[in-house]
């Protein structure tokens, strides 16, 4: 199975720009570069910040493209989501609980967990104790299955100060505990620092997949961060040998 991942669109409504960014420009020309990829994805994994305002249209705009490749696609919220309008305009391809966007899909030999870090209204992350308790009872439910878990906030130190501030600052040690010492899960892919950078997370390996739309300054010393115009990625993923291997393309 060929898994492209995609993140932080930030599209926004009609007219409306991120900056100086149309975002909803280069989500359309995200998709066209997804529509003539070879080998076509068999999955899209969207994680997280799909909106920049979280409302009905941007959704709607979301779903028409992705839905026009044809290809099926799961999506977990980001910072800039809303629970909402994403459980309403995206239906299954989301999760669908009252309280959370957390998911979990069985494809093939894969077994795919979605985890919604949303805090509404701030941009850090969290998994509370609902959440927790909802990965805890399905961790045991797929009969040794490889195991691949996203998320939009990652939960490692990635080094950029102002990111860190907003990573996933709730929750983390309970989840690593719930994770420490599994041999199903292949690897944790995320979103949200616009960059690609790979790490160690509960001894799995982990992936930050860099931005559809533009790019955050490398800057390991920077107090904050700055918008740069480098070329938006595809991340793409599959199991060679039972091993998760990403690779990036333009």
């Amino acid at each position: 199975m060929l898994i492209a991942q995609i993140t932080d669109f930030h599209v926004t409504v009609s007219g409306a720009r991120v900056g100086d960014i149309d975002t909803r420009a280069a989500f359309m020309a995200l998709v066209a570069r997804l529509a003539v990829l070879r080998p076509k994805p068999d999955l899209l994994l969207v994680s997280g910040d799909l909106a920049e305002a979280g409302v009905d249209e941007e959704y709607a705009f979301v779903r028409a493209g992705l839905e026009s490749l044809r290809i099926p696609f799961l999506a977990v919220p980001g910072n800039h989501d809303l629970r909402a309008p994403m459980r309403r305009v995206l239906g299954n391809s989301t999760g669908q609980a009252a309280d959370h966007l957390c998911l979990d899909v069985s494809l093939d030999s894969l077994r795919i967990i979605g985890l919604d870090t949303l805090v509404e209204g701030h941009a850090h992350g969290a998994l509370d104790a609902a959440r927790l308790a909802w990965l805890n009872a399905r961790l045991d439910a797929g009969a040794g299955q490889p195991l691949l878990i996203f998320m939009h906030h990652p939960p490692f130190a990635t080094g950029l100060k102002a990111m860190d501030d907003i990573g996933l600052t709730q929750g983390r040690e309970a989840f690593a505990a719930l994770l420490r010492g599994r041999t199903d899960v292949v690897g944790i892919l995320c979103g949200h620092v616009h960059r690609a950078i790979s790490g160690m997370f509960a001894g799995h390996r982990t992936f930050i997949a860099p931005s559809a739309s533009h790019q955050f300054a490398f800057d390991l010393t920077a107090p904050g961060f700055a918008v740069v115009r480098e070329p938006p990625q595809i991340a793409l993923h599959q199991l060679v040998e039972g091993r998760l291997v990403s690779y990036l393309r333009g």
